[in-house]
Parts: structure tokens; C-alpha cells; sequence
């Protein structure tokens, strides 16, 4: 047990040694009005106190969700921590996500701000953000259509 706790502190020690990195991403720059948004923030090798900006001017259809990972593969640790906030907005136009900040005990991280320009829909047409794997596998192999069957009725003479 003392042996699991020491390299615990050791890969701890490891985690801190690394680059702490701070970043945002957007599903889209664009919008149709009536969809939403994913916004993430995403926390590599680094802990902290995360403030979220302020999302006033836009409907908050999720969020905060939160996801964290801890991995030490071949002698490297690393960390991550994701905080993801779904967005709608109330009329078309250019919205600004203000920056996102991170205090740690030496430092003060920010995102930087992001432009989003919200569109008329007069078709109402739906979209939904999609993350890099959806893209490549829509872009690979488009789904097929599934057929049903028919379920029968089997009935003992």
C-alpha cells in the first residue's frame, strides 16, 4: 500500500512538472437560430479553481458537465478536466463567449473570448454539434437505412 501512495506522489509531482494547458472549443463559429451550441472548456495537467464566463444573452440548455481523466502510460502522466455548457440563442446576430479562467496556486489562466454569429432560420432547420468522430464517420460511411420485420403470429393446429 505504501508503495501505491509513493508513486502516486511521484506521478503527482510529474503532473505538475508539465505545461498546464487551458483551452475552449466550439462546436460551430455559425448558428442557425433554434439550435444550440456546445461550448468546452478543457484543463490539461493542472488543477484549479475554473470560473465559468458569463453566458448572459444566451439560453443555458445544459451545463455545467464535467468530465475528468487520469493516465500514466509509459512514464508519462497525464490529466484532463472538461467543463461543457450547451448554448441557444435567443435571436440571430454576433454574440462574444467572454474568456473562461483557471486559478491555480501560482497562476491565472485564461480562454480567450470567441465570436459566434447566429443566423435567421426560416426553414427550421435543425443541427447539432458534432463532435470530430461524428464528422469523420458521417464523411466515411453514411448510415443505412434499417428494415423492420414484421413480427408473426405462429399459431399451433
Amino acid at each position: 500500500m505504501k508503495t501505491v501512495f509513493i508513486i502516486f506522489l511521484i506521478s503527482m509531482q510529474l503532473v505538475n512538472a508539465q505545461e498546464i494547458q487551458f483551452n475552449v472549443s466550439v462546436s460551430n463559429d455559425t448558428l442557425l437560430l433554434g439550435n444550440y451550441l456546445e461550448v468546452k472548456f478543457e484543463i490539461k495537467n493542472g488543477a484549479g479553481k475554473f470560473q465559468a464566463p458569463d453566458f448572459s444573452g444566451w439560453n443555458l440548455v445544459s451545463g455545467p458537465n464535467t468530465a475528468s481523466s487520469y493516465s500514466f502510460m509509459n512514464g508519462q502522466v497525464s490529466q484532463t478536466s472538461s467543463y461543457t455548457y450547451y448554448l441557444e440563442a435567443p435571436s440571430d446576430g454576433e454574440y462574444i463567449i467572454e474568456s473562461a479562467s483557471l486559478n491555480t496556486a501560482d497562476k491565472t489562466y485564461k480562454t480567450p473570448a470567441v465570436k459566434i454569429i447566429v443566423f435567421q432560420n426560416p426553414e427550421g432547420i435543425r443541427q447539432r454539434p458534432k463532435t470530430k468522430q461524428e464528422e469523420r464517420i458521417l464523411q466515411d460511411d453514411p448510415t443505412p437505412a434499417i428494415e423492420t420485420k414484421k413480427k408473426r403470429k405462429v399459431t399451433k393446429l
